[in-house]
């Protein structure tokens, strides 16, 4: 597998991660501090993916297509798996709960 697509698949599995997480948020909180929860867990777990995937793929900056590893290509890369795997499971862990 070429080294894209572990990337866009360790990012997809932590955003997994972050959204079930996010959907065992405790009911109690109010809607405000519910969506700053959110946005925070979201956030912090993708800084998180973000840091670590050249140490988890053990692959050097200089061998990520473009020559280097920054911020602007880790989100072209993998900030769209990681939030659509967030969403989609935090509505199905939220769901699964509520009802």
């Amino acid at each position: 597998m070429e080294l894209v697509g572990k990337i866009t698949l360790l990012f997809a599995g932590w955003g997994a991660i972050a959204g079930c997480i996010s959907g065992l948020l405790p009911r109690s909180l109010s809607p405000e501090q519910g969506a700053l929860a959110l946005l925070a867990i979201l956030f912090f777990i993708f800084y998180v993916s973000f840091k670590l995937a050249p140490r988890v793929l053990k692959f050097l900056p200089d061998e990520f297509p473009g020559g280097r590893w920054t911020g602007g290509t880790a989100v072209k890369k993998g900030f769209w798996g990681f939030f659509i795997m967030w969403l989609i499971l935090w509505v199905m862990v939220h769901t699964i709960i509520v009802s």
